[in-house]
């Protein structure tokens, strides 16, 4: 089995084993899925011995809610960053953020993709919780038509770019997202003003 080239962490530090682990699985469970896997595969794949995966992880469950808590997080933050910008200077930096995050760590964004439905108890508060209080925001000052849920406003907004990634991770001919931003924020402004 073929070591993991990359050597960036998801939590770890660049270059230790445990980052070798956390990309090890990115790139397992993206190819042949959670279930697919083994611990054992994993440290194979990683290049360590299975009793080191397990001093960093309880078992391949929390591997993979740690990497799903990561980016997850990372979004989360990634859009309140912009909260207190206009409307347009924040879908305009939420659009290049996303993108940007998914052209450069596109194993983690997929994996983001692939199994964020599996971990229910994460969406409390995520990405989509912080895009609804900025559409909240903008509503309440006028900035956009209130008839529609905050929620449902920001989810096909998200959505927008969202759906572009999950097509390319189905192989559409789509290359870098980052390519596509100006289209992108056109149609997540159209989104959240013709609602």
């Amino acid at each position: 089995m073929e070591m993991v080239s990359d050597e960036r962490g998801v939590t770890a530090a660049a270059g230790t084993a445990k980052a070798r682990i956390e990309r090890a699985a990115l790139t397992l469970f993206v190819e042949r899925s959670i279930e697919g896997v083994s611990t054992k595969s994993i440290a194979a794949q990683a290049g360590v011995s299975e009793g080191l995966l397990y001093r960093h992880f309880k078992s391949k469950s929390d591997l993979s809610r740690t990497l799903m808590k990561a980016i997850h997080d990372q979004l989360t933050i990634l859009v309140r960053a912009h909260s207190g910008q206009s409307l347009e200077a924040a879908v305009a930096d939420i659009v290049r953020d996303y993108a940007a995050l998914a052209d450069n760590d596109w194993p983690l964004f997929a994996y983001h993709l692939l199994y964020m439905h599996r971990f229910p108890n994460l969406a409390s508060d995520g990405p989509l919780r912080a895009a609804a209080e900025l559409v909240a925001f903008n509503q309440s000052a006028g900035r956009l038509p209130a008839a529609v849920a905050p929620d449902l406003l920001a989810s096909m907004a998200l959505g927008v770019v969202l759906q572009a990634a999950h097509g390319k991770l189905l192989g559409a001919n789509i290359e870098a997202l980052s390519d596509h931003i100006d289209m992108f924020e056109r149609a997540v402004m159209a989104v959240l003003e013709d609602a």
